[in-house]
């Protein structure tokens, strides 16, 4: 009975031990907590990234917008040069008198004109000219317009291109009598700037008439 009864008691005793729920794996508040927060900190720690790239995209905004106002300043002082340059340059001092003659066959009248116009402003630019060729005391009026580019400060340029054919019946009579025929050209040129034809710069450079004799010389 001695035997059972401590036997009895061991038992309990083992009971007793064990009774106790700490042996059970329950879950920690605090460890809960602290990995929680732990996780909560690398999440954070995430955020250096997009704060980098903030910072770079930051920097080449403002780098853009720099490069941006200093164009537009160089652009400005460019333009303005041009325009005080386009006003004090005499264009007509920079271009030649037409010259034009009748073709050996009497059936045309041909001719050439040469410019030679400094720069204006500090960039590279050109002009869209227009000449404008009429015969006077043609019936019905033979005339023709004649447009080319010039880069301006490029040095002499000749245009060459002047032809006027299919000529009127006065004109015809006046070459068969050997009488001489005057012909009247007006210029007009434009800036382009950028690609772009500037309104503003568009100059009528005069009106001059030139005489041509249409008999042969001996």
């Amino acid at each position: 009975m001695a035997k059972n009864f401590n036997s009895s008691k061991s038992n309990t005793s083992g009971v007793d031990a064990g009774d106790g729920l700490d042996d059970i794996d329950t879950p920690d508040p605090a460890k809960n907590f602290n990995s929680s927060k732990s996780n909560t900190s690398k999440v954070g720690g995430g955020g250096g990234g997009t704060t980098g790239l903030k910072s770079t995209l930051g920097l080449i905004k403002s780098g853009f917008t720099l490069a941006t106002i200093i164009v537009l300043i160089a652009a400005g002082a460019d333009v303005y040069k041009m325009y005080d340059d386009h006003v004090t340059i005499n264009l007509e001092d920079h271009i030649t008198n037409g010259n034009f003659w009748l073709t050996p066959d009497k059936n045309s009248i041909v001719g050439d004109i040469g410019f030679d116009i400094p720069k204006m402003g500090y960039f590279e630019k050109s002009i869209d000219t227009l000449i404008h060729l009429r015969i006077l005391e043609s019936d019905p009026t033979t005339e023709n317009d004649f447009t080319f580019e010039y880069t301006l400060g490029s040095g002499e340029m000749i245009y060459d291109k002047f032809e006027l054919n299919n000529l009127d019946p006065v004109t015809k009579d006046k070459i068969d009598k050997g009488e001489p025929l005057d012909i009247e050209y007006t210029i007009t040129i434009t800036i382009i700037y950028l690609g772009v034809e500037l309104g503003p710069t568009t100059s009528e450079i005069g009106t001059k008439v030139t005489t041509i004799q249409t008999t042969s010389e001996s």
